[in-house]
């Protein structure tokens, strides 16, 4: 389903036909794929997921540098509850868990991010403290990601992984069943924070 043609998107520089490639070529693979998630999640966790594709509807001059499909346990909306989304930057396909910084009972969250740290560096998941930014730390810089989002109220909390559009990985192609695993892998941090904060 992905290949690398995905990012071909990203060279149209303006506007409109930056958001008329992705509506096209890369929407229709999110619903497909993200659908298969849901599918999965549900199958997983017994709980009911939420799909949404990103529309850019606020951008009115500069095209999105970034486009994705998000997934969460709110029906009322992903950005200020954990959630999940996979995408692409110009060079990166990107699959994320982020708590951002408008993120309701933000401080519940603290203690419950910094017990995950020996789970993270040992499954090596990179860390970052902007959802806005492609490029992300790698499992060593987990604490120090912690405690800037305990201390700092702009930063966001992100943990995840990036498959670069020049990797063997892309450039050989079929690599749907690493994005979907990588995904499937990451939700046990949605599904604990959801069910050790959010619900409460």
């Amino acid at each position: 389903m992905f290949d690398k043609s995905d990012f071909d998107v990203f060279k149209d520089d303006t506007l409109s036909g930056r958001l008329d490639l992705i509506r096209k070529q890369l929407d229709p693979k999110f619903e497909i794929f993200g659908n298969k998630l849901l599918d999965r999640l549900e199958q997983d966790y017994q709980q009911t997921f939420y799909l949404k594709i990103a529309k850019h509807q606020r951008r009115t001059k500069n095209p999105p540098p970034d486009t994705w499909l998000a997934i969460n346990l709110d029906k009322s909306g992903y950005k200020k509850t954990p959630h999940l989304e996979l995408g692409l930057w110009p060079d990166r396909y990107f699959i994320t868990f982020s708590l951002l910084a408008d993120a309701r009972k933000r401080q519940d969250y603290y203690p419950l991010i910094k017990s995950w740290n020996d789970q993270v560096i040992s499954e090596e998941w990179l860390v970052s403290n902007d959802h806005t930014v492609a490029a992300m730390n790698d499992a060593n810089h987990y604490l120090a990601a912690v405690d800037r989002y305990s201390k700092i109220k702009s930063s966001d909390f992100v943990i995840g992984f990036d498959l670069s559009k020049d990797s063997s990985q892309v450039s050989d192609g079929n690599y749907d069943e690493l994005l979907f695993n990588k995904f499937i892998a990451l939700s046990k941090f949605l599904v604990d924070a959801n069910n050790e904060v959010a619900e409460k």
